[in-house]
């Protein structure tokens, strides 16, 4: 996402990702819901699993663009990419949080922030294209934090 790229089609292409996201967790969801009803086993496992891959796979997401669009655009328009990101899953963790007991959105919301505000401070102190790289590096490096350290955080929400 170089700066050519319109700071309104990066917003839009994470408002569509999160829309794709949220869409395939639900079909997922969904399906898997009605095979354990037919067996007569628990559903609510599969909500918990559905807002667990939710949190996972938008806070890797999350953790590159708003870092990147941070840095390349400002924090502004990493904020509204990031609550692109989010917002359209908002009805699928409504529903799934409603048959189980997982909750984190508030962390994912708060991270958005947290992140587009960083990339915007690396803008800043740095030159443009250090600035996008250095973003960049920090992101992959959330997402592996978050990839590999799923084992302690996830048993928490859940």
């Amino acid at each position: 996402m170089s700066a050519s790229l319109p700071a309104r089609h990066a917003v839009r292409l994470a408002a569509v990702a999160g829309l794709l996201l949220a869409a395939a967790v639900a079909l997922w969801w969904l399906g898997s819901s009605r095979i354990a009803l037919d067996r007569g086993s628990d559903a609510s496992r599969h909500a918990a699993h559905a807002l667990l891959t939710l949190a996972l796979a938008r806070g890797m997401v999350l953790a590159v663009l708003g870092l990147r669009l941070g840095a390349v655009f400002g924090g502004r328009v990493g904020s509204l990419a990031g609550l692109g990101l989010l917002a359209p899953a908002w009805p699928v963790v409504v529903l799934a949080w409603s048959a189980s007991t997982a909750a984190m959105e508030a962390g994912l919301l708060a991270g958005a922030a947290a992140l587009a505000l960083v990339g915007a401070g690396l803008r800043r102190a740095l030159r443009p294209a250090t600035a996008e790289l250095l973003a960049t590096a920090l992101g992959t490096l959330l997402v592996a934090a978050l990839w590999f350290g799923r084992g302690l955080w996830a048993p928490a929400l859940a």
